[in-house]
């Protein structure tokens, strides 16, 4: 099974439990921070991915880790199944699943908007509700600017990307020339 897939039952059934408790919030932050402790390349992942470390002493780590964390009751159970079945390493990417899975269920769409400049807040809100409009979502817009771009805008939700940039028109105007179809 897929990395991926994992990920992704532990954070539905995490968000059935967060939801029918009213914690989503607080155990989305929880999730958050420590999320941070097992991203990749950090040393505590590496830890709870080692087969030579015995599970009896990453018990004892867990048990460190959360005793000074103080996270939930729910939070902890969860970091001790995931340790039970030796996928405590795997929790930056539940933490990742389970955000996507509240948002989906809140219906709330992330997208990333891409501009060649910074854009003013009017145009930022305008951009927004046009995307709401277009999805029939409530959109959480994250933006960033990229100069190569030179001029117009690439909008990122989910596995959906609209390209508006002068960058990729002017490609397009380059390969139809290219190949004599204009």
């Amino acid at each position: 099974m897929s990395l991926l897939s994992v990920s992704r039952r532990y954070a539905e059934a995490l968000a059935d439990v967060a939801i029918s408790d009213s914690q989503v919030d607080v155990i989305g932050k929880e999730l958050a921070q420590l999320a941070e402790l097992f991203g990749p390349g950090s040393e505590l992942r590496a830890l709870f991915a080692s087969p030579i470390i015995s599970q009896a002493d990453k018990k004892v780590i867990l048990k460190t880790i959360v005793e000074r964390a103080g996270p939930s009751n729910i939070t902890a159970n969860l970091l001790g199944l995931l340790l039970k079945h030796y996928r405590l390493q795997y929790l930056a990417s539940v933490e990742e699943q389970f955000q996507r899975e509240i948002n989906k269920r809140r219906n709330i769409l992330k997208a990333e908007i891409t501009t060649a400049a910074p854009i003013a807040a009017a145009e930022r809100e305008r951009l927004s509700r046009e995307l709401q409009e277009l999805t029939g979502k409530t959109i959480q817009a994250e933006f960033k600017t990229d100069p190569a771009l030179i001029g117009g805008a690439v909008t990122r939700m989910g596995s959906m990307v609209y390209d508006g940039s002068i960058r990729t028109q002017l490609h397009t105007i380059k390969n139809k020339l290219k190949k004599g179809d204009y």
